[in-house]
């Protein structure tokens, strides 16, 4: 992804000596996963699917690693670690001075649509936490749509999505996929690429292991993803009251300056929606997580979005519980559930299978964008209607004559149209783009009145994008619906 949009010099270290090792091991209960989590093991990615669960160990405790499971291997070295080639530059991911060239050059080629950085607080470590603003200079009422990555400092795939996500709006704005104009001109979309500054600063010489934020003042850091103040300590196992554990959660819910700006942040801007990305493990989380068989009153709505956002990608989606394990204290549940004014429709994606491949290969990057960009698009097209919120001015509308549906929406194949006449009359109907152009007439007919549907099955070369159906009479009445094809 990166030699996309940066020029970067090559530059030789020396080797790193690496202390630790990525280890799957294979046949794990779900038993035995919870009790590695309250002993404290490392996890760093979970497929209760396939049964096998990845694991940080030091090298040398890798041969005591038969008394976890009997079938195990060890991963590649470049699946877990920073290679001494890519020390200081993370090789294809984006260091944190390359994200904050790309966003203020993002900023600097696409003036009408993105804003320069905004410093929204300071790290422990002092460093600034910086935020994105993405919107066109349409008026209008522009919800705000909330995407973070890299609160844990090991996680680079969430940080590549975002930026992909904001090249693909701003390079289709005026052209290409009508979809990226709709966004842009009826939401207000806002990054923050590095929720954990410092632990990724930290990370770029120190070969990549480190998770949680800079705070050693007890143990090795906050896991900041368990520092948030919805069902904080709850209980041990969602979270760890123990410092050198890997989700230890601090002593006190938002004791962090990072997770204290991004909840200052959030509070003061008001998103409907937001996507929290993680890696790896290719799941689709929503909330809650703080306990097994706890759903949110948008349950419903979680399972039928998430169903769309992962027909094409293949991800799991589910709570934590029913994904991963229990979490307490996390950014999702308290973005849904952490005060009466919140409820915002948060997921968290756990991007790839990896924490550091594809640092040497690019394909691996490029194929975890393109898993994510539909989600991304889903979620910012989908939600501002879920709040009430029309994109579309429909004039000229009387109840003698209704589109009453588009199913299903958005469309992969084939869409159903339903229209409600209360008598008999000559009916159009037709198919227009953003621009207003006809893309497919279904010509002048007689409607006998009372409800009927008529399909289009749309063919291979109409490209993905945001299209209208409209009806119309001859005394003049019309209604129309908004949908949007997906390929």
């Amino acid at each position: 992804m990166k030699y996309l949009f940066l020029a970067l010099s090559i530059c030789v270290f020396a080797p790193v000596v690496s202390a630790h090792r990525l280890v799957r091991l294979y046949d794990v209960p779900h038993g035995s996963l919870m009790n590695m989590i309250e002993d404290g093991y490392d996890i760093a990615s979970v497929d209760m699917r396939s049964g096998y669960v990845d694991i940080l160990l030091p090298e040398r405790d890798i041969d005591q690693v038969a008394l976890l499971s009997y079938d195990y291997e060890v991963l590649p070295r470049e699946w877990g670690e920073l290679l001494p080639e890519n020390t200081d530059n993370a090789g294809y991911y984006y260091s944190p001075e390359e994200n904050w060239a790309f966003w203020c050059s993002l900023a600097e080629n696409y003036t009408d649509l993105a804003d320069t950085p905004v410093t929204i607080g300071q790290s422990y470590e002092n460093r600034d936490i910086y935020m994105i603003k993405m919107t066109s200079s349409i008026p209008g009422d522009k919800p705000p749509i909330y995407f973070s990555s890299l609160i844990h400092a090991r996680e680079p795939g969430g940080n590549s999505v975002l930026i992909d996500f904001a090249m693909w709006l701003t390079s289709n704005y005026d052209g290409g996929d009508t979809r990226a104009a709709y966004i842009l001109d009826n939401t207000t979309v806002y990054f923050v690429p590095i929720g954990n500054p410092d632990g990724y600063e930290y990370n770029m010489p120190n070969g990549g292991y480190h998770r949680k934020n800079m705070n050693f003042t007890l143990g090795d850091g906050i896991d900041l993803n368990r520092n948030w103040g919805y069902m904080w300590g709850y209980d041990n196992y969602g979270s760890s009251p123990y410092p050198n554990d890997p989700t230890y959660r601090g002593d006190s819910a938002f004791s962090e300056p990072e997770t204290q700006v991004q909840r200052d942040f959030i509070e003061e801007i008001e998103p409907i929606a937001a996507m929290n990305y993680h890696s790896s493990g290719q799941w689709l989380i929503y909330p809650y997580g703080y306990e097994e068989n706890t759903y949110t009153p948008d349950h419903t709505t979680f399972v039928e979005w998430s169903a769309v956002m992962t027909a094409e990608n293949g991800y799991f989606a589910g709570t934590c519980p029913e994904c991963l394990y229990v979490v307490n204290g996390d950014q999702n549940d308290w973005m849904y559930g952490g005060n009466e004014e919140q409820g915002i429709m948060v997921f968290t994606p756990e991007v790839g299978t990896s924490w550091w491949g594809g640092q040497n290969d690019t394909t691996v990057i490029e194929a975890n964008c393109a898993d994510c960009r539909p989600m991304n698009i889903f979620i910012c097209m989908t939600v501002p209607e879920f709040v009430g919120i029309s994109g579309e001015s429909e004039i000229g509308i009387e109840p003698l004559l209704a589109l009453n549906s588009v199913y299903p929406n958005p469309v992969l194949s084939t869409a159903s149209f339903r229209i409600t006449s209360s008598g008999s009359s000559n009916v159009n109907v037709s198919i227009y783009d953003t621009s207003g152009r006809i893309v497919h007439s279904f010509g002048t007919g007689e409607f006998a009145g009372g409800t009927s549907s008529l399909t289009w099955a749309i063919p291979g070369e109409v490209p993905a994008g945001v299209y209208i159906a409209r009806i119309s009479d001859v005394a003049g009445n019309c209604d129309s619906r908004r949908f949007t094809v997906l390929r």
